[in-house]
């Protein structure tokens, strides 16, 4: 009888009892590396866990994380595009009260000159 020996890594241990893929833990810090490129730290994950954007595990002194949990943290972290980039320089609401204030304004000029020359 033969015996094959299997590789001994996490990955292969993790393999053997059926966790495998985008729901596979992976540390912070591999996860910072390999998903992020190390353009940010593991402490960005844990505060991005402390505002509820990020699941993450603790097992053992050892923190993880899978792969669909980081795709739901960037679409919860995801900003707005401002209306700025679309060509206007403002909302609606911004534009109304800026008009409002500018009418007041002039108003308050009015009121103004006329109590000069009355």
């Amino acid at each position: 009888m033969i015996l094959k020996t299997l590789p001994n890594d996490d990955n292969s241990r993790l393999a053997r009892i059926g966790v495998v893929g985008a729901d596979a833990p992976m540390t912070l810090k591999d996860a910072c590396r390999d998903v992020f490129r190390d353009a940010i730290s593991v402490a960005t994950l844990m505060a991005e866990h402390r505002r509820d954007n990020l699941v993450i595990y603790k097992i053992g002194r050892q923190y993880f994380t899978t792969h669909n949990e980081l795709i739901a943290m960037v679409k919860k972290c995801r900003v707005q595009v401002s209306a700025y980039r679309h060509g206007r320089q403002g909302t609606t609401e911004t534009s109304a009260k800026s008009a409002l204030a500018a009418a007041r304004l002039i108003a308050a000029r009015l009121k103004k000159s006329r109590k000069g020359t009355g």
